[in-house]
Order: structure tokens, then sequence, then C-alpha cells
């Protein structure tokens, strides 16, 4: 997941394994303590995206949207997710979009937060794209959609990747996408995947993997295209 921000933001800090509610997740950090994205030891991934397309705001004070993926982060199940964010303040959280993938049940939830109603989308287990822009959201959906397909399209026959080590299930390896995330086409920009405007910027990419025995979380801070360290933690798998 690549985030962009402001570019005057405070710098976030890096994933550190944090406990909670008897599970262990692992997670970035806001200075404030909230997140944007989530792994726990049963392998249940969370992310949220800001929903620009819906320009509501709340009436009176508002809550950071951090504090959902944070309050969420070691719930296991659709039902316990669905439960727990019933009990958060919506009324004062900007428009979201919560995505919920998990592998062992082969599912992938979205949770839609208009400041309306909360709505819940089923998404096929298939490989899938999500995107957000603060600057022109349509467009950026449009654009980023057709990189992807001909990052897609320009790849290895998947049923010869489907024999080679370091890819998952339909053949795509972390390689390919780091690429994807790395890459400034049609051209370097607001609507290139790895973003850059006078004002803000792609400022962290973020990378999950999980498999039967763990999961990994790989976090670069800067552009993706830059030249930083990456921070890598890793959970053990607890399925019960």
């Amino acid at each position: 997941m690549n985030r962009d921000e402001k570019r005057d933001r405070f710098a976030a800090l890096a994933p550190a394994v944090v406990e909670l509610e008897g599970r262990r997740a692992i997670f970035p950090r806001e200075p404030a303590g909230g997140t944007w994205i989530a792994v726990n030891d049963a392998g249940v991934c969370l992310t949220l995206i800001n929903w620009h397309r819906v320009q509501l705001k709340p009436k009176n004070d508002c809550v950071t949207r951090g504090l959902v993926v944070r309050e969420l982060a070691g719930k296991c199940t659709a039902v316990e997710i669905a439960t727990a964010m019933k009990m958060l303040p919506l009324r004062k959280l900007r428009p979201f979009r919560l995505i919920m993938i998990a592998p062992s049940q082969k599912r992938v939830i979205e949770w839609r937060w208009n400041l309306q109603r909360l709505a819940i989308r089923n998404h096929q287990w298939q490989r899938q794209h999500w995107f957000s822009s603060g600057f022109d959201e349509r467009t950026a959906e449009r654009i980023r959609a057709k990189v992807c397909a001909s990052f897609v399209a320009g790849g290895d026959d998947p049923g010869r990747r489907n024999a080679r080590a370091g890819v998952n299930a339909d053949g795509y390896s972390l390689k390919w996408l780091r690429g994807l995330h790395c890459s400034h086409a049609p051209r370097r920009g607001p609507f290139s995947i790895c973003m850059h405007r006078p004002d803000a910027a792609t400022v962290s990419y973020t990378e999950i993997s999980v498999s039967e025995k763990r999961a990994t979380m790989r976090y670069k801070p800067g552009p993706v295209c830059a030249a930083t360290a990456t921070t890598t933690r890793t959970l053990p798998i607890r399925w019960s």
C-alpha cells in the first residue's frame, strides 16, 4: 500500500508488534497513535483509505480516522469487525473505506462510511486495487486502474509463474508488486501510483505477506522511488 499525504504532515513511526485483546498485531503509527494498515497473528489484514469522493464532513468535532484500524486490529472475523465498528464514533469520522483481507477464509470485505450509512461489500477472492486521492479521486481511479491493468497484461504466464518460488497462488511476486507501487506511469505526477505533487506525495509503502506460518510487514518511508531503508516485522500465525 502506498500512503499519500501532505508534505507538512508529521512523519509516521515504523511498524511495531502490539498486544491487542489476546492477539498480536503489527502496524505503523502516526505520532497520535492512529494507523491506516495492520495485520494480526490470525493473518487478518486491515487497511483504511480516505473516501474523498464523498464531500461530507462531521457537523461537530472530528475524530481521526486513524483510530479505526487501531481499534479493529485485534479482530479475526468479519462479524467481530462489524460489531466493533458499531462502537466507533462514526458520526465524528470523515468518510472512509475499510478493507479486510482474510487469507485463511479467502475473504475480501469492504466497509464504506459516508457519514450517513455504513455499507458492506463482499468482493471476489481475486486481485483487487483500491485508490484514493484528495486531488481528483475519479481521475486518479481511472488512470491508476489502467496502469494496474497494463502491469497485469505485461506479466509472465500465470501457469508458468506458479512453479516458481516467491509468488502467490495467482503467480504475482513481491518484486512485481513493488514495481507496480513504484510506477510513475503514465507520467510522474498527481495521478501516478508513486505520487508526486508540490504540496503532497507518497510518504510510505507498506507491504503485507501472509503464509501458513507467519505474517510479515515491510515498511519503507518516503516515496517508493527513493532509496530509503525498509523495516521488517514478523509474527507467527496463531489460527485459534
